[in-house]
C-alpha cells in the first residue's frame, strides 16, 4: 500500500447533561445550550487521540483520568492522548474550585455550601464529564481508512483585548497588538469522501457571553460562540467537529456582552450587556464563523499523512509572586519558585500541532509558524491542564493584564517557541 493510503481515523462526541441536582453552581442557575466533549483518533504507525472538550478548564488529577480513560477505550498510548479544553467561560469550574484537595478535603469551597454538599456535587461533576467523554471515545475508537484536507483562511472575528488607561495597561476592546485571524482547518474523510471528523484551530476565546448575568448573580451555561459554530458545521457535515482555542492570550470576539471599559474620569468600568444580549452576539458570531468554516472545507487540499508522529519535552521556569490586580506603570515582579512547562507536539504529515498548557499572545503563535518548517503549525492551548497565561516579552515591559497574571517571570513564551522548534525538528 502506497504511503498516504494507510491512515485511518475515526471520531465521535456526547453531550455534556449537567444535572439538575448541581445547580446552583458557580452562579449558573441553568443551561442555554449543552457543550460537547469530542474524541478524534489518527493512526499511522504511531496512533493519537486529541479530545476537546467544551468547559473552562480542569484541574490536573482528573484530567489524568481522562487520559487514562480514553487511552483505554481507544487502546492508544496514553502519553499520546491529548486533552485539551477549549477554556468557555460561560462553563463551570468543579464545584469547590480547584481548592480542593487530592484527598477530597475542602480547603475553600466556592459555593456557599458545606463540604459535604461541595464534595458530592464535584464528584457528581466529575461524573457528568467522564461519561460524556467515554461516550464520545467509544465512538471514536471505531476507525476507518481516512484521508487529510488542510485549509485555512480569514475571519475576521477576533480583535487585540489590551488597552492603555491613565493608569497603565488593562483589557478592554478595540485594543492594541497583533492579531491572526487566521482560521485553519484539518478535515478527515473516508474513502467515499464522506467527512469523519474536522478538527477547528482558530484564535477566539469562547468568551463572548462571558460573565454575563440573567439577574443579580445568575448566569447560564453555553457553549459560547465557538461551540455553536461546532454545532452548526455538524448540522452540515453529519461529522463530529473539534474546536481547538488557539493563541487567544490577548485576543477577544469583536463582540462581548460582558467588558471593561475607561470611563470619562479615567476609572475602569464593567458593562455587562446581560446573557440574552450575549447569547444574540454568540449565536450571529458562530453564524458567521460556520459560513467561513465551511468555504474552508470545500477550498481544502489534500495532505498525504506517510506519518503520524508524537514527540514531548520541557523546560523549567521561574514562577513569580501574585500581584494585586490593577493597572500599573512601573512594579518590579519578585521569584517565587520554579515550574516545569511541557511542551508537545504531533506532526501529520506537513502540518504541526504544538501544545502547551498556557495560553499565549498572537505575536508568540507568529514566531512558532515563522521558525517551524512545516506549512501549517497550529498552537493548542490549554493541553494537559491549565496555567494562565505565557506573554511574550513585550507585554512584560507594557505591564499588560496577560503579564500581570501571569504564572511565569519574562522570557517563558521565547523559551517554549525554542523548545518546541527543536522537538519538531527532532529526526
Amino acid at each position: 500500500m502506497e504511503g498516504g493510503d494507510r491512515m485511518k481515523a475515526g471520531a465521535g462526541n456526547a453531550v455534556i447533561r449537567f444535572q439538575e441536582e448541581l445547580f446552583p453552581l458557580e452562579g449558573f442557575r441553568g443551561v442555554h445550550d449543552l457543550p460537547k466533549a469530542s474524541v478524534l483518533i489518527i493512526e499511522e504507525a504511531q496512533k493519537i487521540a486529541i479530545v476537546s472538550i467544551e468547559i473552562v478548564m480542569l484541574w490536573d488529577d482528573f484530567l489524568e483520568k481522562c487520559r487514562e480513560a480514553v487511552a483505554e477505550i481507544t487502546d492508544t498510548p496514553k502519553q499520546n492522548v491529548w486533552i485539551h479544553v477549549t477554556h468557555a467561560i460561560t462553563t463551570p469550574h468543579a464545584p469547590g474550585g480547584p481548592r480542593v484537595g487530592l484527598g477530597g478535603q475542602v480547603i475553600e469551597g466556592k459555593e456557599k455550601e458545606d463540604a459535604s454538599l461541595v464534595l458530592h456535587k464535584r464528584s457528581l461533576y466529575e461524573q457528568t464529564i467522564m461519561q460524556a467523554l467515554q461516550e464520545a471515545a467509544k465512538k471514536a475508537a471505531q476507525l476507518t481508512c481516512a484521508k487529510m484536507h488542510v485549509g485555512s483562511g480569514e475571519c475576521n472575528l477576533i480583535e487585540g483585548r489590551d488597552i492603555e488607561t491613565p493608569r497603565g495597561w488593562w483589557i478592554g476592546t478595540k485594543g492594541f497588538g497583533e492579531s491572526n485571524e487566521t482560521m485553519t482547518i484539518l478535515t478527515f474523510r473516508d474513502p467515499d469522501g464522506q467527512v469523519i471528523a474536522s478538527l477547528i484551530s482558530y484564535g477566539m476565546k469562547p468568551c463572548v457571553i462571558d460573565n454575563s448575568e440573567m439577574d443579580a448573580g445568575n448566569r447560564l451555561i453555553s457553549a459560547d460562540a465557538p461551540g455553536l459554530c461546532c454545532r452548526k458545521l455538524e448540522k452540515a457535515l453529519n461529522a463530529p467537529v473539534l474546536y481547538c482555542t488557539a493563541a487567544a492570550g490577548d485576543r477577544i470576539p469583536v463582540k462581548t456582552a460582558w467588558y471593561d471599559r475607561v470611563g470619562a474620569d479615567g476609572e475602569i468600568e464593567t458593562i455587562d450587556l446581560g446573557v440574552k444580549q450575549g447569547i444574540a452576539f454568540a449565536e450571529e458570531l458562530a453564524q458567521e464563523m460556520a459560513q467561513v468554516a465551511l468555504m474552508i472545507i470545500a477550498d481544502a487540499g489534500l495532505y498525504e499523512v506517510q506519518s503520524v508522529e508524537h514527540r514531548a519535552g520541557s523546560f523549567e521556569w521561574q514562577t513569580k509572586k501574585r500581584v494585586p490586580m490593577q493597572p500599573y506603570r512601573e512594579i518590579v515582579f519578585t521569584y517565587d519558585g520554579e515550574a516545569i512547562l511541557p511542551v508537545e507536539v504531533i506532526t501529520l504529515g506537513d502540518v504541526a500541532l504544538v501544545a502547551g498548557k498556557p495560553e499565549i499572545n498572537a505575536c508568540t503563535e507568529r514566531q512558532l509558524q515563522e521558525r517551524s518548517k512545516y506549512p501549517h503549525t497550529l498552537y493548542l492551548s490549554m493541553v494537559g491542564g491549565g496555567m494562565k497565561y505565557m506573554p511574550d516579552q513585550a507585554s512584560y515591559e507594557r505591564l499588560s493584564w496577560e503579564a500581570l497574571t501571569s504564572m511565569l517571570m519574562p522570557g517563558a513564551a521565547e523559551k517554549f517557541v525554542d523548545t518546541a522548534i527543536q522537538l519538531l525538528e527532532e529526526k
